[in-house]
């Protein structure tokens, strides 16, 4: 009996690979979280719009080596049913948490550069960058004198230059011949 169309060459799947594996605990634990096999089937049904068959979902928790690995389609519905979450079964979680201690430091260091801006801001003289006086006293001490000095330094004209000795035609003073 010809079915009619091409026959799939498909390469076997090696045997408990590491995801094969992680399928497989996530189906386990769904199924007890749930209880039971048709209790899991009930609460997957709406997700996969069919109904999963006990048989099927035996086949996907049982202990043999020659198990079968679920579908991704029923894989991702046993875990959103039963609350599984594959973020952490592949170790995404961790990384998130370290993105966040990065965010952190990102956000400390952020702080830093506006406070040192403000600090540059106000030894230049930019008053609308000027620390209050009032929340820190040594901080407007050090702007005030800052201040007073730049002051002083446009008051105050350049020495005149001392005259230029005239060239010592002595030793030293020429090429020699």
């Amino acid at each position: 009996m010809d079915t009619g169309g091409p026959k799939r060459n498909r390469e076997p799947r090696v045997r408990d690979n590491p995801m094969a594996l992680m399928a497989h605990q996530v189906m386990v634990d769904a199924e007890r979280a749930l209880k039971r096999a048709d209790a899991l089937a009930a609460a997957m049904e709406p997700h996969l719009l069919k109904r999963i068959k006990n048989s099927a979902i035996y086949g996907y928790t049982n202990d043999r080596e020659d198990r079968n690995v679920p579908p991704g389609d029923v894989l991702l519905a046993a875990a959103l049913v039963s609350g599984i979450s594959l973020d952490e079964k592949l170790g995404l979680v961790r990384q998130q948490n370290e993105m966040g201690a990065m965010r952190a430091q990102m956000a400390e260091m952020s702080e830093q550069i506006a406070e040192l801006r403000a600090e540059l801001a106000s030894r230049n003289g930019d008053p609308a960058q000027r620390p209050d006086a009032a929340a820190d006293p040594l901080a407007a001490a050090r702007a005030e004198r800052a201040a007073q000095r730049r002051a002083w330094a446009e008051q105050s004209s350049p020495a005149e230059r001392p005259a230029s000795p005239a060239p010592d035609a002595g030793r030293g003073s020429g090429r020699r011949p």
